[in-house]
């Protein structure tokens, strides 16, 4: 079972990915005509910092739970 919901989440998660991006540039659009954009939104690395700090979370949480967790495990010296 475990298998199975990794890899549809794995399999899920571009297209969730790519929508959710979709939906926050078109928001983004709008406020930008608007006038009403804050500043630090108009910075696209800004994002990119975001997303890649997320991405990095999430890959630690899913080695930290998939991994053998006893002695001499994935993070022992």
């Amino acid at each position: 079972m475990r298998i199975v919901l990794l890899v549809f989440v794995f399999v899920t998660a571009p297209t969730a990915a790519f929508f959710l991006w979709a939906w926050a540039v078109k928001i983004k659009q709008e406020r930008k005509l608007a006038g009403t954009l804050p500043e630090w939104q108009d910075m696209p690395l800004t994002w990119l910092a975001i997303a890649g700090l997320v991405c990095a979370i999430v890959g630690f949480i899913v080695m930290f739970f998939t991994q053998d967790q006893g002695y001499g495990g994935l993070f022992a010296l």
